[in-house]
């Protein structure tokens, strides 16, 4: 059962992440990063901790209300599985790559542990550009 829902989580991550690039014009990179200058998408996909649900989102916004005031963030996107709803698609957007490096390099180990403690599982799709 275990494999089911992360297949279903990878194949709903992929989907919504394809839908994204479609919409905001993002080709499909697979493969080496490319160190190109310019604006940059990173997708990550978690799943709430059972019980955990509420601190999570607590978290999350804790967290994302710092990345916010960092130089070169652009916006982040949220979204929720529609069929399970411990299930969570983050994209955010930053200016450049060096200031997304930046960024998340400052966020403080607090934020990230307090978030990362609500999470059960998570997968980074990387960056796109």
């Amino acid at each position: 059962m275990k494999t089911v829902g992360i297949n279903l989580l990878r194949a709903g991550a992929m989907g919504t992440w394809l839908l994204a690039a479609v919409a905001v014009g993002v080709p499909p990179a697979f493969g080496a990063e490319t160190a190109r200058e310019g604006a940059v998408t990173e997708i990550m996909t978690y799943v709430a901790a059972v019980g955990k649900e509420q601190a999570f989102e607590e978290a999350r916004a804790a967290m994302f209300g710092f990345l916010k005031t960092q130089p070169g963030f652009v916006s982040v996107t949220s979204r929720q599985d529609l069929k399970d709803p411990k299930v969570h698609v983050d994209m955010s957007v930053w200016a450049t790559r060096t200031q997304y490096s930046a960024a998340s390099a400052a966020l403080p180990e607090k934020l990230r542990s307090a978030f990362m403690g609500t999470v059960s599982e998570w997968k980074y799709f990387g960056l796109t550009q």
